[in-house]
């Protein structure tokens, strides 16, 4: 039994599932091995290689579906499902197979259940099943994570570093503002699918580093309190977002393509754009910057910069001469980028209202010298691909070798460039370099 589950590499896993099914007529003596047997036997491996037994054959497949703990809720109140679930946390021990199960099923009712999974690397996992199609209700969260001084300190039980959470509701929200009380060691927090979520209030005074939200579509009121984060990632429609105190992010991503979720400039930028400001990766759509950035920084327009970014991913609806404009007044910015990714989605959004695109272009001129690398996908219009180089030509130093990944640009003929342009090296995606 060691042998066979003791880390298995890919190649293993072949091996075993065709000695496994080789001769349907004569199964294995592990396969004769009655469910519980089985269970107990899974219980004493290491999760990474646990997860594993799916792949070794249809028998295992079936074993490792209920390779569970599944719980009753007794009431289904708050109070209850939090308890089951410290109790289940704080009971974890690796070592020993009889409190080693990673995975838990608290059932609230007939149709309503939270499933947890105790990861390896101190992660873990919660989403919340309802069995029921009913309208999300509208609801305020506040997590307030008392990274301090910890309720319960346990010597044993799963240490919780990540915490992801999927699904959380009007319903169960409570449920989890309850549980980071005891995650005195929390530091990176990752919300997905809230539906019905309109506001939402991380507090983590020293801990908490990395925070990402995505898919909660009726969000419109961020507010961080947390000095120490350095990841913010946001992915939906962008909220009015409130800085309490100053920090410092060198990863920063705001896919916001969607557009806003308010309305009239509600949002005051200049908090954002402190934190972001030193920020060495960047995710940022232009309409964030043609309607919030730009004007903000237009007074002071040779004094504000984004002098330790690296690397930008910049996202439009398209790259037609306005939008490349655009683009170009952000990278004079940017004065040690070194990689620029461009995505292109039609379908992103766009101000309705026209927008004067003043630029101080002599001021300016060949300002990336650090620039090496250009990437462009999904853009499907050649000359405008064109006209974006040839601008970025311009900002480039004469001697700067740069190389250009598009789908649309294949050599130099395209872009009408002479035998003694050498700077620029042209390459077609489709040939996987990246």
């Amino acid at each position: 039994i060691n042998v066979l589950f003791s880390k298995p590499t890919p190649q293993e896993i072949q091996i075993i599932h065709n000695t496994i099914t080789m001769d349907e007529q004569e199964p294995d003596i592990l396969s004769r091995l009655p469910l519980e047997l089985l269970l107990y036997i899974i219980s004493f491996l290491p999760f990474e290689s646990a997860r594993l037994t799916p792949f070794v054959s249809t028998r295992f497949r079936s074993v490792w579906s209920q390779a569970l703990l599944v719980a009753h809720s007794h009431n289904g109140s708050t109070e209850d499902i939090s308890h089951g679930l410290s109790r289940f946390i704080n009971d974890f021990d690796e070592h020993n197979p009889s409190k080693n199960t990673r995975r838990l099923e608290l059932h609230f009712d007939k149709s309503n259940f939270l499933s947890t999974i105790l990861a390896p690397n101190n992660v873990i996992h919660m989403s919340f099943f309802s069995g029921e199609t009913k309208k999300y209700e509208s609801f305020c969260w506040r997590l307030e994570i008392n990274d301090l001084i910890p309720r319960r300190v346990n010597s044993s039980g799963f240490l919780v570093k990540t915490l992801c959470l999927d699904s959380v509701n009007s319903s169960t929200h409570e449920i989890i503002s309850s549980m980071v009380l005891d995650f005195a060691l929390l530091e990176n927090l990752k919300i997905c699918g809230c539906y019905g979520l309109t506001s939402l209030v991380i507090d983590s005074p020293t801990k908490l580093i990395h925070l990402s939200i995505s898919g909660c579509p009726q969000l419109t009121y961020l507010d961080i309190r947390s000095c120490k984060l350095k990841t913010l990632h946001y992915l939906g429609y962008l909220p009015l977002i409130k800085i309490h105190e100053h920090f410092n992010l060198t990863n920063a991503s705001f896919d916001v393509r969607q557009g806003p979720s308010y309305y009239n400039n509600a949002l005051d930028i200049g908090p954002l754009l402190l934190i972001i400001k030193n920020s060495q990766s960047l995710t940022l759509c232009r309409w964030m910057f043609e309607e919030l950035i730009k004007p903000s920084v237009s007074s002071s327009w040779t004094l504000f910069q984004f002098y330790k970014l690296q690397e930008l991913r910049w996202i439009d609806n398209s790259m037609n001469q306005e939008n490349i404009t655009f683009l170009i007044s952000f990278l004079k910015l940017c004065p040690s980028i070194e990689r620029l990714f461009i995505t292109v989605d039609s379908n992103t959004y766009s101000s309705k209202e026209e927008v004067c695109v003043a630029d101080n272009a002599n001021k300016h001129r060949r300002g990336l010298s650090n620039l090496e690398l250009v990437k462009l996908e999904g853009s499907k219009n050649k000359e405008d691909n064109n006209q974006l180089i040839l601008a970025l030509q311009e900002m480039v130093e004469i001697d700067q070798p740069l190389l250009v990944l598009s789908s649309l640009v294949e050599n130099d003929s395209d872009l009408g460039l002479t035998e003694d342009d050498t700077r620029f090296m042209f390459k077609d995606t489709r040939m996987n370099l990246l």
